[in-house]
């Protein structure tokens, strides 16, 4: 799941609805220089990860939890690996 954050748009998207607040896929893709349906292919994968909710009128909020646990469960398993190996490559 996490591998969906680490695309640079969505990773825009769901900045740009933490600061913004709930919004339009075309106030998005204003905001993020992007046209409405790239932004809402985007929204689609975000929503079914569970990184955005639909809120009223074709609005998306971002679920800020969900992306706090995710990168720190991601973070975890980096510090997991410089504990174990020294290093932050993975081990074989």
């Amino acid at each position: 799941m996490t591998n969906i954050l680490m695309n640079r748009t969505r990773s825009q998207i769901l900045r740009f609805l933490i600061r913004n607040g709930p919004s339009t896929c075309g106030e998005i893709g204003t905001g993020l220089q992007a046209s409405s349906s790239a932004i809402g292919r985007h929204l689609a994968q975000l929503h079914s990860a569970g990184f955005v909710v639909r809120v009223t009128d074709g609005r998306f909020e971002a679920c800020p939890e969900q992306v706090r646990a995710q990168l720190e469960a991601l973070a975890a398993v980096f510090a997991g690996d410089v504990v174990a190996t020294g290093s932050l490559m993975p081990s074989d």
